[in-house]
């Protein structure tokens, strides 16, 4: 058999042992009660009437006491009776506590339990209260102690008070059950269920608040009147005749009023198609008018239906029974007032009855305010409720000032069952005007803290209270839709902003590779550059070096005849002489070795490669060995310094030599070879946590239409072949990796001065070689 695990379960290991058995004592005990007050219900409804009916011929008759063991046994049997029909609802329900799967056979047995126990248990016991209401009639007549027309009503009170408490059972069972049907059935639709229970509920409430009608009437007639048994059993022996054709038409108006609910039902439960029917379907409208409807049209119909039944009991009772006109009036009287009375009942409850399918279509369907509009106003409704109970009391107390004097326990339980009649009308329809009103405030609330996803769903007719549950709803659906699509919106955006940010990331990444090829490219060209440069200094070195190189090797000769000397002489004053001339010689040597020392050094400090991270260097070094690499440039310009020996920056090495060799040799070009010779000034010192570098020259200057252009790569304003326009590009991209500035002020005649200004700490170390 394949088992069913639906719904929500608990696993073994998570069930607590007593849980199954805890829960099973809860609904045996909510069952036990409900049967006991029940129980208490048939016996007070059947047997007071019945008693005050046929009291002492039911006390004299010995025989009718033998039977109550009889009427026990069968009312315990139906007992174990109803407990064994709910024995697969309890097996699954506990079963369900458990954790353990369900079977379809077990779901389907259950289901039918559900289905049957209130309705099986209802007839068991209308059969079982008639049948003894029968027996004792007919006892009691057929021994002579009772006429024949009280015991048809002792039989005619047994049948229809029996009847009214059945219909309250089989209510108040489909409640108690409501309970285990939503936990057993895995797959519990309650529209499903009201569709095929909602008929038979109304049925229900008819009939036990026609029997209800009945006892209070009977009830109030004995305190009213002055009947004899005879009397009054033939009024009630005239009851059960004179109501069959009213029922009958009362049930085909129920059929007939109800089908456009049962064409719904059809569309949407019993036989709906693939998307069952649309949120416009004017079945749904024809189901929410009939259902608005249907509460007043059936009370009314019963209440036009008895009423004609208790004129015609009257009049024809009157004719057999012989009581005169007054006692007539007053029976029509207290006939009215509990037949309006029960109109107001059934009006209030056979909306509750339909509340729930007045509320299933006003959430799941839209409808037209104006075609579902209640055609009775709010405030006409409270007019004529108020005024019916109105009306009922002041009749009651017209009666009781009519009726014949009774004992003081007699009156004060008639006006307490007056007063709880009065109270429980009041009562009903102020909850009924009241529930909605506080659904509705509920609802709003949970609107207001943003809780759009539950509807507002009707809760009963579409009056002014109606009306405005509706425009909540229309108001809550607007706010869902808007918050739909801010949340599209939204979501739409945040995809746009990934999209965006992935495009960024990878542009980014583009231009990081881009900057990574344009700092190789920069390095390139600084080392291009510098090997350019190193080219052209070529010549001026190799003529630095040979003046002193030829010096040593000029003086070689004359020391080597000096030293012969010394060897070769005999006297002292020779051997002083040569020893004389062989020093000055040796220090001729000495300057040039060292100047060629210091040329050699100079260009190795420049040629050398870039360290991987900035270091300290001494800036007055640095613009020494430059100077001293351009010395051939400068035989005759006139270099003028100030700077502060202690000065040091941080940076890379070579890169700065390469900065004050392309100013200073731009400076040496400017002034040209000009017979006057030029002056090139060179001054660093700190300026607070900066130090600023000054290169000037007093050549032609630079035109004004140029200075913004020099730092362009590749411009040059020198004859071709004389300059590649990478000089000052590449000294803009070292200043500007090192953390610093340059500019430039130029007059025409007067000179030019690069001002670079860099900072004395380590700014070179916070740009990565990268």
């Amino acid at each position: 058999m394949r088992p069913y695990n639906g719904g929500v379960t608990t696993s073994p290991a998570e069930a607590v042992p007593a849980g199954p058995a805890t829960t099973s004592t809860r609904f045996g005990s909510h069952v036990a009660l409900a049967e006991l007050g029940l129980t208490l219900g048939e016996a007070l409804l059947v047997s007071a009437p019945a008693f005050a009916l046929a009291g002492k011929s039911i006390l004299a008759s010995v025989g009718l006491w033998r039977l109550l063991p009889l009427l026990g046994a069968v009312l315990f049997a139906s007992w174990v009776r109803a407990a064994d029909s709910l024995r697969p609802v309890l097996a699954a329900r506990n079963a369900k506590q458990t954790g353990q799967p369900l079977t379809d056979a077990q779901v389907a047995a259950a289901d039918r339990a559900i289905a049957r126990a209130p309705v099986e248990g209802a007839l068991v016991r209308w059969a079982i209260w008639t049948l003894a209401s029968v027996v004792v009639a007919w006892h009691l007549v057929s021994r002579g102690t009772l006429a024949w027309p009280s015991g048809l009503g002792v039989a005619c009170i047994g049948f229809l008070h029996a009847g009214g408490v059945s219909a309250v059972r089989a209510l108040v069972w489909e409640r108690v059950l409501a309970g285990p049907r939503r936990t057993v059935l895995p797959n519990f639709d309650p529209l499903r269920a009201f569709a095929r229970t909602y008929r038979r509920r109304l049925a229900e409430t008819a009939a036990a608040l026609l029997a209800m009608a009945h006892a209070v009437n009977a009830a109030l007639v004995a305190v009213f009147t002055e009947l004899t048994s005879s009397q009054a059993g033939t009024l009630l022996s005239l009851t059960l005749p004179a109501l069959v054709l009213p029922l009958l038409f009362w049930y085909a108006s129920l059929a007939r009023r109800t089908r456009p609910i049962e064409l719904y039902f059809d569309a949407a439960v019993r036989r709906p198609g693939l998307r069952g029917p649309t949120r416009d379907d004017p079945a749904a409208v024809a189901a929410f008018c009939a259902g608005q409807d249907l509460p007043y049209r059936l009370a009314g119909y019963q209440v036009i239906a008895c009423a004609f039944a208790a004129v015609a009991v009257v009049l024809v009772g009157r004719r057999l029974g012989g009581f005169d006109a007054a006692t007539a009036g007053r029976l029509l009287g207290a006939m009215g007032l509990m037949i309006l009375a029960m109109g107001l009942y059934e009006t209030l409850l056979l909306r509750d009855v339909l509340r729930p399918l007045l509320a299933q279509l006003g959430s799941r369907h839209h409808l037209p305010v104006s075609e579902v509009r209640s055609p009775v106003a709010l405030r006409t409704k409270l007019v004529i409720f108020f005024g019916s109970v109105t009306v009922f009391t002041s009749g009651l107390v017209l009666l009781f000032v009519l009726s014949p004097s009774r004992a003081l326990g007699v009156m004060i339980g008639s006006v307490a069952l007056a007063l709880c009649l009065a109270l429980g009308l009041v009562l009903l329809i102020v909850r009924d005007m009241v529930t909605p009103i506080r659904a509705l405030e509920e609802r709003s609330d949970e609107m207001a803290r943003g809780e759009l996803a539950r509807p507002v769903p009707p809760s009963g007719e579409a009056d002014e209270i109606g009306r405005l549950t509706f425009a909540f709803e229309e108001m809550r659906r607007a706010l869902r839709d808007k918050l739909r699509s801010t949340e599209s919106l939204n979501i739409d955006l945040e995809r746009e902003v990934r999209r965006r940010t992935e495009v960024l990331e990878q542009r980014n990444k583009e231009l990081h590779d881009a900057l990574e090829k344009l700092r190789r490219a920069q390095d390139d060209l600084i080392r291009t550059e510098k090997l350019a440069s190193m080219g052209r200094l070529v010549a001026g070195i190799a003529h630095e070096i040979n003046n002193p190189v030829n010096a040593v090797i000029n003086t070689l000769g004359p020391l080597e005849g000096a030293l012969r000397e010394m060897t070769d002489a005999k006297d002292a004053a020779a051997v002083a002489a040569a020893a004389k001339d062989a020093q000055e010689m040796l220090s001729v040597v000495q300057r040039g070795a060292a100047r060629s020392k210091a040329i050699v050094q100079a260009l190795h400090n420049y040629s050398r490669g870039d360290e991987e991270k900035p270091r300290e260097l001494a800036l007055a070094r640095s613009i020494d060995d430059t100077l001293d690499l351009l010395r051939h440039r400068l035989k005759d310009v006139r270099v003028e310094k100030q700077i502060d020996p202690t000065i040091k920056l941080s940076g890379f090495a070579g890169q700065i030599d390469q900065v004050f060799m392309n100013l200073i040799t731009n400076a040496a070009q400017a002034i040209g070879d000009r017979a006057s010779g030029g002056a090139i000034r060179i001054s660093a010192a700190r300026a607070g946590d900066d130090i600023e570098i000054a290169i000037a020259d007093d050549g032609p200057g630079i035109p004004p239409e140029v200075i913004p252009r020099i730092f362009d790569p590749f411009f040059t304003t020198k004859d071709v072949g004389e300059g590649s326009g990478l000089g000052l590009s590449i000294v803009h991209g070292i200043i500007e990796r090192h953390g610093g500035h340059i500019r430039v002020d130029s007059r025409i005649g007067e000179g030019t001065t690069f001002r670079i200004t860099l900072p004395a700490t380590n700014g070179a170390a916070a740009v990565s070689r990268a």
